[in-house]
């Protein structure tokens, strides 16, 4: 009698596999296919440097300290943006950068989420780049949209 059980024990994962083997797989082939993150995805950040006022909120509330501004003021008495750097290898994608900034549409989150990189080096964002990628981004939203 055990030994009919022992021979039969090899029928419950087939069972297992057999339920599973027509259903839809979950997974997506990455490279080929890839996911819409939802709406409030929080992806890559955009930073729109001539809406900016240099007052460093974002700067001044984000935990981990990646985000670095150099503010001079000019002979006219307004604030001139020398630097904006993001180390997005330091970033917790938080948002707290977003919800702080004062000026309503300087640095927004983007759906772009592929930001890997070789080195430390390519994970630092500064305006040039942070345009770019604003550029990109904002021709994905609009391809979503159609």
């Amino acid at each position: 009698m055990i030994e009919k059980l022992v021979n039969l024990s090899h029928l419950r994962p087939l069972k297992v596999v057999g339920k599973h083997l027509f259903k839809t797989p979950i997974t997506v082939q990455y490279p080929e296919e890839r996911l819409t993150p939802p709406k409030r995805f929080r992806g890559l950040h955009l930073y729109d440097h001539e809406k900016c006022m240099g007052c460093g909120a974002c700067a001044k509330i984000c935990p981990n300290k990646c985000i670095e501004l150099k503010v001079t003021v000019g002979s006219d008495g307004k604030k001139k943006i020398e630097e904006f750097n993001i180390f997005l290898g330091r970033c917790i994608f938080c948002g707290l950068c977003i919800d702080y900034c004062v000026g309503k549409g300087v640095l927004k989150n983007s759906p772009e989420y592929e930001i890997a990189g070789y080195d430390r080096e390519s994970l630092l964002y500064g305006i040039d780049r942070l345009d770019r990628t604003k550029k990109s981004a904002s021709e994905k939203i609009e391809g979503e949209k159609k």
